[in-house]
């Protein structure tokens, strides 16, 4: 306090009278005032006589101005002092805020109750409620949880680098596979074109041969007639293939480890993404927006549709009339989270054994169609009626569907929609037929596993929506965009027979 008083009492020493400033390029006058030397060029002369001075208003000349060389050098170290004076009072102020201290005792934090799991000022380590439990010193204590993360972080370390091993070590050797096959096919092709070469030329000196023989003249031409046939056999002309039956046999293999290897790893990277970066969250349906032609669980967590009469005799204002859609009651605006929607249908096992007994008959006829090296190509022909009929029950088909994936909270729910990320909807639409993302125009996703529960992962500051398949953790599709208002879960079913689940 002493030496703040001194300080203060200096400060107002070398502070002049007129800019109430430090005393910059400081002079003194005639009367032993000092000022600034700017200050004193802007005294005025009174009624046409000399200046005065401000403090004793006794007249001075200015040609008498005189520089004070050691008070300007006290003025630097005074203001020197104060700006070291201002810094320890920040230092100290913040050290002051970065200290917690006891909530109950307002004392320094010193202890770490390990039974508790708290931070123990000195009375609160006393205090009869922390006397019997083991009580450490705060450093000692992170000094421990420090070593705990270093051996985390070098384990983490450890485990990507052998990852980064393991796909390397893949990587090469399915590059050695792929560059075998692109020797034997080189191989194989140039076999070809030299035996199709060979065979051209046989040709070409058989034709030569033929046609001297028809220039013979008739006798000569006749002398040998019974032996002609075993001179000039018929021979076909050799039809190789060029490319060896192994060796197709090996690039299809090959494609079928590729189409292996990609499912992996879209796999590996859903399981990441869900289990490492987003938080599982259980959410429920908002029964105010769940249209008539949708009925709603007792706990808001399924949803099925009416294919009879509309079922709401109350239009809510947040309600969709004409969709057969429903949003979820809890919203987001910001971090990553994680929910499923399972799809369950009614005979998905029949559908699902149909399925398979359709694709055996149809790699059946590929393999026939593959053996077989001449036809008349009636069966090449498609019936065009038959055609039309496909398409129509195709169609028929597509519109027995569901949506599932995020919208935005305030988008119109009145009217017919399209439903599209231009609409505020992210979704995948399901049906019977196929998978697709509501794109515009839709884009049919091909997958090698029908999912039958959708995990669905929001990323709002990142602005995606990944979909998985919540069962093998295989990668679907994402929408990247820009979100910038509330998201709530949304569901679109008008699919008899069929009920959506959130879960978990």
């Amino acid at each position: 306090m002493a030496i703040s008083a001194s300080l203060q009492s200096l400060e107002e020493e070398v502070t002049c009278s007129i800019c109430l400033d430090y005393l910059r390029d400081p002079v003194t006058i005639d009367c032993g005032h000092v000022f600034c030397h700017s200050c004193t060029t802007d005294i005025r002369p009174i009624l046409g006589g000399q200046p005065v001075c401000p403090l004793c208003k006794k007249p001075f000349k200015k040609e008498n101005i005189r520089p004070v060389w050691q008070l300007a050098s006290l003025v630097e170290n005074i203001e020197r002092l104060k700006v070291d004076k201002d810094r320890q009072w920040a230092d100290a102020t913040q050290e002051q805020q970065d200290v917690k201290l006891c909530e109950r005792h307002w004392e320094k934090l010193h202890y770490f109750c390990e039974d508790d799991g708290q931070l123990l000022c000195v009375l609160c380590r006393e205090s009869q409620e922390h006397r019997p439990h083991k009580a450490i010193l705060l450093e000692k204590a992170a000094q421990h949880h420090r070593k705990q993360l270093q051996d985390q972080r070098q384990h983490i370390v450890a485990e990507f680098e052998q990852g980064h091993q393991f796909l390397k070590e893949r990587e090469q050797h399915l590059l050695g596979q792929l560059a075998r096959l692109e020797q034997e096919l080189t191989e194989g092709q140039e076999k070809h074109n030299s035996k199709g070469i060979s065979e051209l030329a046989r040709l070409a000196g058989l034709i030569s041969e033929l046609e001297g023989k028809v220039q013979q003249p008739a006798a000569e031409l006749m002398k040998d007639t019974r032996d002609f046939l075993n001179r000039y056999p018929r021979k076909k002309f050799w039809l190789g293939k060029p490319i060896a039956r192994v060796v197709k046999k090996r690039t299809g293999e090959f494609s079928e480890k590729l189409l292996c290897l990609q499912r992996g790893l879209r796999e590996f990277q859903g399981k990441l993404l869900r289990n490492l970066e987003y938080r599982t969250m259980s959410v429920t349906l908002d029964p105010q927006s769940a249209s008539g032609y949708l009925q709603l669980s007792e706990d808001w967590k399924c949803v099925t549709y009416n294919s009879g009469l509309y079922q709401s005799a109350y239009q809510h204002p947040q309600q969709f009339d004409c969709e057969p859609a429903v949003l979820g009651s809890k919203g987001f605006t910001w971090g990553k989270v994680y929910w499923e929607v399972e799809v369950e249908r009614e005979r998905w096992s029949e559908d699902e054994t149909d399925r398979d007994e359709e694709e055996d008959w149809e790699e059946e006829e590929e393999e026939e169609e593959e053996e077989a090296v001449y036809g008349d190509g009636s069966d090449w022909e498609t019936d065009e009626e038959s055609s039309l009929g496909d398409e129509e029950e195709e169609e028929e088909e597509v519109l027995e569907s569901c949506m599932v994936g995020v919208a935005r909270d305030s988008m119109k729910k009145k009217g017919e929609l399209s439903l599209q990320p231009e609409d505020g909807v992210w979704a995948l639409r399901l049906s019977s037929v196929g998978i697709w993302a509501n794109t515009n125009p839709e884009a049919e996703l091909s997958l090698a596993v029908w999912p039958r529960r959708v995990g669905i992962a929001l990323d709002y500051e990142g602005g995606t929506v990944t979909f998985t398949n919540a069962e093998s953790q295989e990668l679907i599709y994402t929408f990247t965009t820009t979100f910038t208002q509330r998201l709530v879960p949304f569901l679109w079913l008008k699919w008899p027979g069929t009920r959506l689940l959130l879960r978990p």
